[in-house]
């Protein structure tokens, strides 16, 4: 028993956990390229929400992107002129850039770190 658990930690040691990419709009949009097929997390400020298709535009200080949230839950909160953080993947697609989002947050980036 004690080896398999000595065993089940050495292999924990050796698994890799990558760091979560977090960028704001204009980051992202310098070189979208740089990040095709990466999950990150997004800051920036909706344009505007399309609740028929899911989708919502969200820019930084030069740059916009299309966000897709068909399979996250946009909160209460999250409306035009709102910063909101979005968890998801970027991809290319025929219109351009956009990140199908798997989690969207309203407010702030540090409201949602932890106090030390």
């Amino acid at each position: 028993m004690t080896l398999a658990l000595v065993t089940g930690l050495a292999a924990l040691m050796f698994i890799s956990i990558e760091p979560e990419i977090d960028l704001t709009v204009d980051q992202l949009m310098a070189n979208p390229a740089e990040y095709e097929g990466e999950k990150l997390r997004l800051h920036g400020t909706v344009v505007s929400i399309d609740l028929e298709n899911r989708t919502l535009t969200l820019s930084g200080e030069n740059a916009t992107i299309n966000i897709d949230f068909e399979t996250a839950s946009l909160p209460n909160g999250a409306d035009e002129n709102k910063t909101i953080s979005v968890r998801g993947l970027v991809v290319s697609e025929a219109g351009g850039w956009s990140v199908h989002a798997e989690e969207i947050k309203v407010g702030c980036p540090s409201k949602y770190e932890a106090a030390d």
